[in-house]
């Protein structure tokens, strides 16, 4: 079979097809609303995008590995309570990060702990240690907001490129699209990236050619709860609150999740690129704003759009692999996802 040309498999990649329908539905909205692309519509555009991608890429990986975390949003809010009481008690903000961050840590850890010591199944130990924040966070702060006293602290997501009155580019949107250039590469060209991928694959052959899937598993969820962290406190600094609630509401973890799926990260693991999953990110943030530019009433349009986009992510992904088995000969006996090999009753 002749190579095709990096021109040809790019046009018919899922990442150019994601990027084509955002482009289109840029389109369509200036159209139909063209005073929604001014230059504050623009900068609130890519100040959204600025956690989700620092969230996307810790989901990522741990998806591609073959967990999950569902706490991340909790867990992140909790840290946002933390880091803001700190810099209330005078602590440097700088200080009260890094204490905010090994928080963060610490909570990957305990993840790691019950999936692989105590072989529970990640989204069920993931779903109860997001109850154990929320109600910690909620319980500290009586449900309240904490205002961040820290006006350098909040200047941080207020910082635009270029340096004038006129800048379009937050600083944060750099920071997050340069963390999904690095994991994309670490991803793709490094032993480990290619860890990750071989461990979601399979775990067992994985481990047979003298990998370490648990070790890899539990650095990955380290890695998502620090990120998660660090997503939680770019989105303090631009509400310059921290809180129970803060991430809760918008949950970063459930667009980064939908996001990879739709940019081709296999649901059971084993395959995709941050590529794929910027390019699904990016089509989530921007249809979420069209249509609440379009439609301003619909104040619960970001849930709406994840769910729905969710929806046909796996629906695909399903689809997917059941064309992935049967190209292998291996049939799928339904609920469950159990397998059965050729020849097998």
């Amino acid at each position: 079979m002749p190579k095709q040309s990096f021109i040809k498999r790019t046009i018919q990649s899922k990442s150019f097809l994601l990027l084509a329908v955002t482009a289109g539905i840029l389109i369509l909205t200036a159209i139909v609303k063209p005073v929604a692309f001014s230059l504050a519509n623009g900068r609130e555009l890519l100040q959204r995008l600025s956690y989700s991608l620092v969230f996307l890429c810790g989901v990522s990986m741990l998806l591609i590995s073959g967990g999950i975390d569902f706490s991340l949003s909790s867990m992140a809010s909790a840290a946002t309570v933390i880091f803001a009481q700190l810099v209330k008690m005078k602590v440097p903000w700088g200080g009260a990060a890094l204490a905010a961050l090994a928080f963060g840590a610490v909570a990957g850890l305990i993840n790691a702990f019950f999936v692989n010591k105590l072989n529970m199944m990640s989204f069920i130990a993931t779903i109860g240690m997001s109850s154990v924040w929320a109600g910690f966070a909620a319980w500290y702060t009586r449900g309240m907001q904490i205002s961040v006293v820290s006006a350098t602290f909040n200047k941080i997501s207020k910082i635009y490129l270029p340096s004038t009155s006129k800048g379009l580019i937050p600083l944060v949107f750099v920071i997050g699209a340069v963390l999904v250039l690095a994991y994309s590469l670490v991803l793709k060209f490094t032993r480990f990236g290619r860890s990750v991928l071989m461990i979601g694959g399979n775990a067992a052959a994985a481990r047979l050619a003298g990998l370490k899937p648990k070790l890899v598993s539990s650095l990955l969820f380290v890695n998502a709860s620090v990120l998660g962290v660090a997503g939680g406190l770019i989105f303090a600094s631009q509400q310059k609150a921290g809180g129970p609630a803060l991430l809760t509401t918008t949950m970063p973890e459930m667009t980064a999740l939908t996001a990879s799926i739709l940019g081709g990260v296999a649901f059971s693991g084993g395959s995709g690129s941050l590529a794929g999953a910027f390019s699904g990110v990016l089509l989530i943030q921007v249809l979420a704003y069209a249509l609440q530019v379009m439609i301003p009433t619909l104040t619960w349009v970001q849930l709406f759009v994840n769910g729905m986009l969710l929806v046909v992510a796996l629906t695909v992904d399903g689809f997917n692999m059941k064309r992935r088995l049967k190209k292998l000969g291996i049939k799928s006996a339904g609920g469950g996802g159990r397998m059965i090999m050729p020849g097998a009753k």
